[in-house]
């Protein structure tokens, strides 16, 4: 097993300003320390406010950390010692992939020149190798090579996420972070958008960072669980581990809480 995401003394510190008779509210997350393996699935899991969406924005590099390193590889990600600068190997080897589709979907640019802007921004290939290679990369989410051609509003619900999946993989990165990715969608095309990120998993190696409020599909495609709750990991281990025998009270109430809805999951939902 080689070890691709090394995350150390990650910390986050916000102060909002002072309202009418309240007072200024603080909310800080860290110190963060986290290992991600090739080919492995983490679930980050946690109440709403815990800080677990916050974590997936600062690994992802949309959001600077106050202060600690994350490392791909060999490679310093990111230092705020150091401030070193991000090269576009390590902007590429991390790809995030948004809850809501549309949103990351230009309704006036069709699929092929959205696909195509990363690969122009960050490869040294040319305009028929980009073409080929976006053609390739719709057919492996399970597209076809003429949606290209198409729109946003000529896309379903489950053709819109498996362009975001094709935007997110088209720089083969090292690790994908998702926020909720399967909330917006229904429990059909929930499943097949499970089963086909399972593949591509195992076909290129990724690894795999999701934040979910669906202990379901955790359980179901998770190697590893993270607990946050106040900005902190309060637990943390292997899923079955976590699920069987919980140790801090807040993954308690939350396995307890997914425990009471399981009879009225359907054969069909990996929920």
């Amino acid at each position: 097993m080689s070890q691709v995401l090394s995350v150390n003394g990650l910390t986050f510190r916000h102060s909002s300003k002072k309202r009418w008779l309240k007072k200024p509210e603080v909310f800080s997350l860290g110190p963060i320390d986290m290992q991600v393996i090739k080919g492995e699935t983490i679930a980050i899991i946690g109440q709403n406010r815990s800080g677990k969406s916050l974590l997936a924005k600062m690994l992802a590099g949309a959001v600077e950390p106050d202060e600690g390193q994350i490392q791909l590889q060999e490679e310093r990600y990111w230092s705020v010692k150091h401030r070193v600068a991000r090269k576009k190997a390590d902007i590429t080897g991390i790809r995030m992939i948004f809850q809501h589709n549309s949103e990351s979907i230009n309704p006036g640019i069709p699929v092929g020149q959205i696909l195509d802007e990363p690969l122009r921004l960050n490869s040294t290939l040319s305009e028929s190798e980009r073409k080929t290679l976006i053609g390739d990369t719709l057919v492996k989410v399970g597209l076809l090579r003429e949606h290209i051609y198409f729109y946003r509003h000529m896309l379903s619900d489950g053709q819109q996420q498996r362009v975001s999946l094709a935007k997110a993989i088209l720089p083969n990165p090292k690790v994908l972070i998702a926020d909720e990715p399967f909330a917006a969608l229904d429990p059909t095309i929930r499943s097949q958008t499970v089963n086909l990120i399972l593949k591509l998993q195992k076909e290129m190696g990724l690894a795999f960072i999701f934040i979910s409020h669906n202990l379901g599909i955790v359980r179901h495609i998770a190697d590893r669980v993270i607990v946050m709750d106040k900005g902190q990991i309060i637990e943390s281990g292997k899923t079955e581990t976590i699920f069987r025998w919980p140790q801090h009270e807040m993954t308690k109430k939350l396995v307890l809480s997914y425990q009471s809805l399981i009879p009225q999951q359907t054969l069909r939902d990996p929920e």
